[in-house]
């Protein structure tokens, strides 16, 4: 040392600054309390800071309860007391907003009005949005799924980068499973004719293609059933529209149609939408006085009518549709569904009706088959249903094919997804083939000696794999007082997972052999009745576990 004044300088160690995450994180100008730990003379490493002032204070800064506001805004009939500096630095549209207002006579008033800003369906979810703004980890910020989309129109609106982009990965890890929300959402803020924008189409799109891949599946699912049913009925008729409407019959679609303009008040009974907000308030579509959005006008019943494929639709549900009277199913709909199952079963219906114009599509929805198993042929009855659980079915429970002509004998597949109640085991699957008895057979129809099969069709498992299949057969004679024959335990308790499509379905098919064929006509009935395979055979009536036995003939004692 030569005694100069010359200053000591420390040389402290630099590191780049902490990101600023608003008022709540910075601490005071001076502080106190807060102590520096050096190291000892020779120790290496970086220095020790810690803050001994305890937490006094250091409370995070919410939107809720307005301390240090100095912004308001309001939202419909809300008041929000908040601060601008969060606002400006989330939002392109509030900074711009309080530029303006800082350079204009507007410059006093602090506040901004989104009541017309934001549609009215995305006012619940503001505050969502406000969550998100004011918070210090908005990676792991959570919204519901009711509201991602609403969330993506605010962020959309309010320039609200972040926000735009944790939605976006929300709806995009979420929409196999979602979609139907996503639509929902989306229907309540579009207004009709108008453009929301390239990613907004895209989710639209998107959401109504995958809900006509998934449509069944998806009315499983309580929570997209509901949503399905708040669709508009413009919607609605694209997606019943389409051939590849990924269900089991046109019973499902019926049954759809009829939930959606028997509603006669939203799902929750305080009239509310499922985010909270009001039932009759969105900006695109409004409700009716009965509740049932876009099915006030009579058009929108008719044109989600007109998308059941009447002619391919179940007997049963037929007659439940003619029995529903005027006030859901109006005369000219019924004429049009008549003239359709007309055309599909009269010889000349397509000379008779070809000229009318309302005549429905006779063309079947895409059936649903594991890739490469050939369409059923003639002799062939395909039966799917959709299996979503154990529970979903009863003990008992039947499920029946559509009804096929083969020769004189009509058949169909009956099939108990929960096995029949007649002591078999819970959970096997039990199948049978099914005469259906025809108004013009004589009293003592009888179709001899039938041998017939039936196979249920397992999807391939992985890439390579072919389908395959697991065929029982038996040799049967049909007639009044034995309508069906097959198996109580086709599948074991438990079996019948490795045979679900990747969508749930079950696929089963049934089929008259070849080599009987001559024998499935009432003229060519012999004199010989009875069953004729072996004794030890397991197949049964669904009635009775018991395998049919018959006498022994006379001319055989």
């Amino acid at each position: 040392m030569d005694g100069s004044d010359e200053e000591e300088h420390w040389n402290l160690p630099t590191s780049p600054p902490a990101p600023f995450l608003g008022p709540e994180a910075s601490s005071s100008e001076h502080t106190v309390g807060a102590s520096m730990a050096f190291p000892a003379t020779g120790a290496k490493g970086a220095l020790g800071l810690s803050f001994s002032g305890g937490s006094g204070g250091m409370t995070s800064l919410s939107w809720r309860d307005g301390r240090f506001s100095d912004w308001t805004v309001q939202v419909g009939e809300k008041f929000y007391h908040l601060h601008a500096f969060l606002l400006a630095r989330a939002s392109l549209f509030f900074e711009s907003h309080m530029s303006i207002a800082a350079r204009t006579e507007q410059g006093n008033f602090k506040g901004s009005d989104l009541t017309e800003v934001l549609p009215t369906s995305c006012h619940s979810a503001f505050e969502d949005a406000l969550d998100f703004m004011y918070s210090e980890n908005q990676a792991n910020f959570e919204a519901p799924a009711s509201k991602a989309l609403l969330l993506l129109k605010i962020a959309d609106i309010l320039q609200i980068s972040s926000l735009f982009e944790a939605m976006g990965r929300r709806i995009e890890a979420a929409f196999e499973d979602t979609a139907p929300l996503l639509l929902e959402q989306y229907c309540r803020f579009h207004i009709p004719g108008t453009d929301d924008g390239a990613a907004l189409r895209q989710i639209r799109d998107g959401a109504v293609d995958l809900i006509v891949r998934k449509f069944q599946p998806f009315l499983t699912n309580t929570e997209m059933k509901t949503a399905l049913l708040r669709l508009p009925a413009r919607v609605l008729v694209e997606i019943l529209d389409a051939d590849e409407l990924l269900v089991a019959s046109e019973d499902v679609v019926f049954d759809f149609v009829l939930s959606r303009l028997q509603l006669e008040e939203p799902p929750e009974s305080d009239g509310q939408n499922s985010d909270g907000s009001s039932a009759d308030s969105d900006a695109g579509e409004k409700a009716s006085p009965s509740g049932r959005p876009d099915c006030a006008e009579s058009d929108d019943e008719e044109a989600l009518w007109d998308k059941v494929r009447w002619a391919f639709l179940s007997s049963q549900k037929f007659a439940q549709a003619l029995a529903l009277g005027k006030s859901l199913l109006k005369p000219e709909v019924t004429l049009r569904a008549l003239t359709a199952r007309s055309i599909r079963f009269d010889l000349g219906g397509a000379e008779a009706f070809g000229s009318m114009g309302y005549v429905a599509s006779l063309v079947p929805r895409r059936p649903i088959l594991p890739p490469g198993v050939p369409p059923p042929t003639s002799t062939e009855i395909d039966f799917c249903f959709h299996y979503a659980h154990s529970e979903q079915y009863a003990c008992g429970e039947a499920l029946r094919s559509q009804p096929k002509r083969i020769g004189d004998v009509v058949l169909r597949v009956l099939v108990f997804p929960a096995g029949t109640d007649t002591g078999v085991a819970r959970g096997s699957l039990s199948v049978f083939l099914e005469a259906v008895p025809q108004p013009n057979w004589p009293r003592d129809w009888e179709f001899a000696n039938i041998r017939y099969g039936i196979a249920c069709i397992r999807w391939p498992s992985g890439s390579g794999e072919t389908w395959a299949a697991k065929k029982k057969s038996d040799l049967w004679t049909f007639k009044a007082n034995r309508l069906d024959r097959g198996w109580h335990d086709f599948l074991a308790p438990g079996e019948i997972h490795r045979y679900l499509g990747p969508d749930g379905f079950v696929c089963i098919r049934g089929s008259l052999e070849q080599e009987c064929l001559g024998r499935a006509f009432l003229l060519n009935q012999g004199s010989h009745t009875g069953y004729s395979g072996g004794v030890g055979d397991a197949a049964g009536s669904s009635a009775s576990r018991r395998s049919w036995v018959p006498r022994s003939h006379p001319e055989q004692q």
